[in-house]
């Protein structure tokens, strides 16, 4: 008997656990979401409501200024308790259920993308230092450089396990968040900016992946 291939079944295990689109939708929301959180927490209409609110109704309305992040926070957690519910009782009844591990990608590869960010801010930085540009461009620089960290990590995964649409979501996904540094957006606006073109194309990934596993109906069992 041949020895099975270790390596290969690992990879085809990591790689079930992003086969059927519901990780990337999991990420598209939090993106979505983080964005609106962090563009209200910085929006002068939303800070001035709580404020009035904490007056005219009582201070423990300033916890509204955490609503955002309360939210972001449960539908995540909401949306992982969705993802095993729809896997156990429809698209993996039949083939059985993997439990992700915690880092997915070589570590290089998150060390790397450490590098990435931090390079892009430094050098934001330097050319501030030169005159070149502004503090805005240098706040702009914060989501830019997330983008393009976290597009190589999408690329990591994607090379990793046998992903190529994670490998064109990590290159389409860095270029054009290279585009918001040309953007005349605050910081608030910018990190909305960021977040829904996330949410956007992460979430054209999921459905096309999800619609083209959903097991046929005929198939499901009563």
């Amino acid at each position: 008997m041949t020895q099975p291939d270790i390596e290969k079944l690992m990879r085809q295990t990591r790689k079930y656990e992003f086969s059927d689109g519901l990780r990337d939708v999991q990420l598209a929301i939090m993106f979505a979401l983080g964005g609106i959180a962090v563009w209200l927490s910085f929006e002068p209409a939303w800070i001035a409501l709580v404020g009035k609110s904490s007056i005219s109704i009582g201070r423990w309305t300033m916890g509204l200024a955490f609503l955002p992040l309360i939210i972001l926070v449960l539908v995540v957690w909401g949306m992982l308790r969705l993802m095993k519910f729809l896997r156990q009782r429809w698209l993996w009844r039949e083939s059985g259920m993997v439990k992700s591990v915690r880092w997915m990608v070589p570590r290089r590869v998150n060390v790397i993308s450490s590098v990435i960010f931090m390079g892009g801010i430094i050098l934001s930085l330097y050319l501030r230092h030169l005159g070149y540009v502004d503090d805005v461009f240098v706040l702009r620089m914060l989501w830019v450089a997330t983008g393009w960290a976290f597009g190589y990590t999408l690329i990591g995964v994607g090379r990793h396990i046998g992903l190529p649409r994670y490998i064109w979501l990590g290159i389409l996904g860095g270029i054009a968040s290279t585009a918001m540094l040309f953007m005349p957006l605050p910081f608030g606006q910018a990190a909305l900016v960021f977040g829904l073109f996330w949410c956007i194309i992460l979430t054209v990934s999921g459905a096309i992946t999800l619609f083209g596993t959903v097991p046929p109906m005929k198939d499901q069992q009563p």
